[in-house]
């Protein structure tokens, strides 16, 4: 069973007072250095740092029954606190709202969300919405709350089944089958691949992006796309979209073997040379996310 912070400070406070070698605790009322200690044990670095202190002591002592009648009962309550510390600092939650992410599903362009607020009010303790983000900022949409768990759990597995429905539709490509290093030259940093067209690695996106559509990108610019070079941003564009993006150069499978490039990527890109790699390109916001 977890101690309370209070019991914890309490436990500690004794244990430091009979051990911790500068005296600190002999000259301070006992009610004082408890209700600091208790302070402490709110702050995860804290209690991290009081670990490390309390090891050091057993370590000086270097005594069995000592580290296991009176260490070990110590480390374990408050390694305990700065488990449940790492988790508060780690829960996710719906902007400034008091919903917390219980369940999340990233599929498509979407992530879709459920939560919990225990304390919301008119009992209206559950939320689910869509979240979609990039490197720079994050949005909210359709965000809908409920009193009835059971109707929000509806709501959240039927949005999850429309984004399946979509990506299916989606992935009903020219290639559904993925690029594998076979089919491309390797990926030699000594060689320019500006101006080519590669293959991404698949394992670089997201399961249901995963085959040779998304894979084909024409490479446009960007340091790690020269011979020899010291950075990694490759500026490309997506034959399947013609989006303009941007991957490292340690995420390209290689450039495609001639044999293994379909017609209409060899279209796609001619098409964009033409009207896009010739001109002044900015570089792509971010990187691709899918």
């Amino acid at each position: 069973m977890f101690k309370t912070d209070r019991e914890i400070a309490e436990n500690l406070y004794i244990f430091l007072k009979d051990n911790e070698p500068s005296g600190n605790f002999e000259a301070s009322p006992k009610e004082d250095c408890i209700e600091e200690l208790e302070n402490y044990l709110s702050d995860l670095n804290m209690v991290n740092e009081t670990i490390k202190d309390i090891e050091e002591i057993a370590d000086a002592r270097y005594n069995y029954n000592f580290y296991a009648t009176e260490v070990k009962p110590i480390l374990k309550d408050l390694r305990n606190l700065a488990g449940k510390l790492e988790a508060e600092q780690n829960r996710r939650m719906v902007g400034d709202t008091g919903y917390e992410v219980k369940h999340a599903i990233y599929i498509g362009d979407k992530e879709i969300l459920f939560a919990e607020d225990k304390n919301a009010e008119n009992g209206m303790c559950w939320f689910v919405g869509n979240y979609t983000s990039n490197d720079i900022l994050g949005q909210y949409a359709d965000c809908e709350v409920s009193d009835d768990y059971l109707e929000a759990m509806q709501e959240f597995t039927d949005r999850v089944l429309t984004q399946v429905k979509v990506m299916r539709a989606i992935n009903k490509s020219k290639l559904p089958q993925v690029f594998t290093a076979e089919q491309c030259h390797p990926n030699d940093r000594n060689q320019s691949i500006e101006c080519k067209i590669v293959a991404i690695k698949a394992n670089v996106f997201r399961p249901e992006y995963r085959h040779g559509d998304i894979q084909l990108v024409l490479v446009s610019g960007g340091n790690g796309a020269m011979a020899n070079a010291r950075g990694n941003a490759v500026f490309c564009y997506h034959l399947n979209d013609g989006k303009h993006t941007r991957f490292e150069r340690y995420d390209v499978q290689g450039e495609v073997k001639a044999e293994y490039l379909p017609q209409w990527a060899k279209d796609k890109a001619a098409e964009i040379r033409a009207e896009k790699v010739e001109m002044p390109q900015k570089k792509p916001r971010d990187k691709d996310v899918r």
